[in-house]
């Protein structure tokens, strides 16, 4: 009776570096994977534009940024057909979004100076306002057969604390950047675009209230 034949030395020495390679090419898949990107939304403070002319509203109390699911987490919310959204994995703000988008509102309020002061979270003094600030939508929109772009909703509620107690603003705004570029940070910096047309649109809003 025959053993087992074998394959010919040849042929052996043939399918090792086959062999070979393909171990190479799963080790690769699985020791690199995408990095993941952290981004931060930045207003450019020397961004040049004609504020509309009016005079600082009393004290305000600013309350914490209320954001929206799926927008309060971290990860980039990615927006690819019509009917839902979709979280990046490899890209994610560095903070928290109430904690960033309050902190990014803060700071421009406070540079724009459209109030006599912005109260802290935790004052103790007397506000004329309350500024309630309710973040709807922040979104890259991926979606195919459309130029990319990130969008931003955001609402305001301004609301007079003392008699005749009333609601003095309440707007919803939104703006649509084109994304140049590629990538997530192009689309964060998209985004950043958006929220800076927002506060201008909310500024000319208040203008007209204080007038």
């Amino acid at each position: 009776m025959r053993g087992p034949q074998r394959a010919p030395v040849s042929l052996r020495w043939l399918l090792v570096p086959s062999v070979l390679l393909l171990l190479a090419a799963g080790c690769s898949a699985v020791a690199d994977p995408p990095q993941r990107q952290t981004f931060l939304i930045h207003l450019d403070s020397t961004a040049e534009h004609d504020r509309p002319a009016h005079k600082a509203l009393g004290a305000v109390y600013f309350a914490p940024v209320t954001v929206s699911a799926p927008f309060s987490e971290r990860n980039l919310v990615v927006r690819r057909s019509e009917v839902g959204y979709a979280a990046d994995p490899y890209a994610e703000f560095a903070a928290s979004p109430v904690s960033m988008w309050t902190d990014v509102l803060r700071s421009w309020l406070e540079r724009q100076q459209l109030f006599e002061r912005v109260l802290p979270v935790d004052s103790s003094a007397e506000a004329d306002l309350t500024l309630e600030t309710s973040l709807l939508e922040a979104v890259a929109d991926r979606r195919n057969g459309r130029p990319p772009s990130s969008r931003l909703m955001v609402r305001f509620l301004l609301i007079q604390n003392h008699a005749p107690f009333q609601v003095l603003l309440d707007r919803t705004f939104t703006r649509e950047e084109a994304v140049k570029g590629s990538g997530a940070e192009s689309e964060v910096a998209a985004l950043s675009l958006a929220a800076q047309d927002v506060l201008r649109q909310f500024e000319a809003a208040v203008s007209q209230v204080a007038n």
